[in-house]
């Protein structure tokens, strides 16, 4: 799993790409963590390059989610891959978090 981050306006954007599973989860939260910390109002994960996510990456992504809405900000997910979308659906976690399909979107 390979990760990095952008800008674009108000929005961090952290993209990943790769699988996440339980034993790369930690470098992802890892992640998370170091920029849902107050630091940012939005924060917005890129997944249009992860092939595979686990139960544990999703837990990771419900963390953040709660994180960032503790301190009044907003969280979103965005590209996501039809696989990790429709786990997200069966979970009805597609109306927890935020989703845009494309960085257009942001704007």
């Amino acid at each position: 799993m390979e990760i990095s981050f952008t800008e674009i306006g108000e929005h961090k954007i952290m993209q990943v790409a790769g699988e996440v599973d339980l034993y790369n989860v930690s470098e992802l939260k890892k992640a998370l963590f170091s920029i849902t910390d107050g630091q940012y109002t939005s924060v917005v994960v890129d997944m249009a390059n992860i092939n595979y996510m686990d139960s544990s990456g999703i837990g990771a992504l419900v963390a953040g989610q709660k994180k960032m809405k503790a301190l009044n900000g907003k969280f979103a997910l965005m590209s996501i891959h039809d696989d990790v979308l429709n786990i997200l659906r069966l979970a009805t976690l597609d109306k927890f978090f935020k989703i845009y399909s494309t960085k257009d979107e942001l704007v």
